[in-house]
């Protein structure tokens, strides 16, 4: 016989399996909006970078440079700004959990991250800046983030593999299985690179995913 504490343990078992049901329905959803999100952006700046200009403007400092290849000012401008607006709030969190008796370690942490990402971010985009390629006939000169600038000699690589690091795509040059220096397809002189790459090692061939934003012919011309 079913008496009130069954019927109480069966409405309640069934409303957990309706809330893991809910929460399941709503994780779900949000993984589908990001996606859709990152996929909509993607398609978006592709085809600004198809019909936007591809030689880089910023200067050589060495002699006898070909072209450059750089990031595209709006990259830096944006990562700048987006560090510059974190760090007030991370600031105010910082302050606002100093002055409470008893302040949320949730607070504090997320301040913390707050600031050290900001800061991040105001690196990052100097960095951006500093990173480019400057090519001569014979070798790309390869300017990190951070370290100095590293002569890479054309002769010496070994193969060309597309870059699996970027969503938009791009090209690692590489001795071995050393990478020498790489570039992305949202870069300024991009296809000036691929076109280079093909004329003074016609032997080591493009990878697929590697090719232009704006198409094979830029790359040709």
């Amino acid at each position: 016989m079913r008496g009130p504490i069954w019927y109480a343990w069966n409405v309640e078992a069934v409303g957990n399996r309706g809330r893991g049901t809910h929460m399941h329905w709503g994780a779900n959803s949000s993984v589908a909006v990001a996606v859709l999100i990152a996929g909509v952006i993607t398609t978006i700046v592709t085809a600004i970078i198809r019909r936007s200009p591809s030689r880089a403007t910023a200067r050589a400092t060495r002699e006898g440079v070909l072209f450059v290849v750089s990031t595209r000012m709006w990259q830096r401008v944006l990562i700048r700004t987006v560090g510059i607006a974190v760090l007030p709030l991370a600031v105010m969190l910082l302050l606002a959990a100093a002055f409470v008796r008893d302040p949320e370690i949730g607070m504090v942490i997320a301040g913390a991250a707050m600031l050290v990402g900001g800061i991040l971010f105001i690196l990052l985009a100097r960095g951006m800046k500093r990173m480019r390629l400057e090519v001569t006939p014979d070798s790309v000169w390869s300017f990190g983030l951070v370290r100095g600038p590293n002569e890479v000699p054309i002769s010496e690589l070994t193969s060309l593999e597309p870059n699996p690091g970027d969503r938009f795509g791009g090209i690692l040059a590489k001795t071995g299985s050393s990478t020498r220096f790489g570039a992305t397809r949202l870069m300024l002189g991009y296809p000036q690179l691929i076109d280079f790459l093909q004329h003074s090692r016609p032997d080591l061939p493009i990878p697929e995913g590697s090719w232009p934003l704006q198409g094979r012919a830029v790359a040709s011309r």
